[in-house]
């Protein structure tokens, strides 16, 4: 009975993967993921440059996606949020 409603389940996941309305969220789903993947490299490597001048910027979420989305403009930004606006 178990494996009739696992299949059931399965069948349900196929059709709504396949279906075009669900098709765009998931896309958008996995372009943020990979922006968020990019951001953290990103802060990462920023982290690493501000390690000599004493600076750290937290690799959260938030900030990764921020990076993520923007790129350079967005690390710069989160660099003079921490230097000027936060201390």
């Amino acid at each position: 009975m178990e494996w009739l409603i696992a299949l059931v389940v399965v069948g349900f996941l196929l059709l709504v993967s396949v279906s075009k309305s669900v098709a765009r969220p998931i896309r958008w789903l996995g372009v943020a993921a990979l922006q968020l993947v990019i951001g953290a490299i990103l802060l990462f490597f920023a982290n690493l440059v501000g390690e000599m001048a004493g600076f750290h910027i937290p690799i959260n979420p938030v900030t990764a996606l921020l990076a993520g989305f923007l790129r350079l403009p967005g690390v710069l930004a989160l660099i003079v949020i921490k230097l000027y606006i936060m201390t």
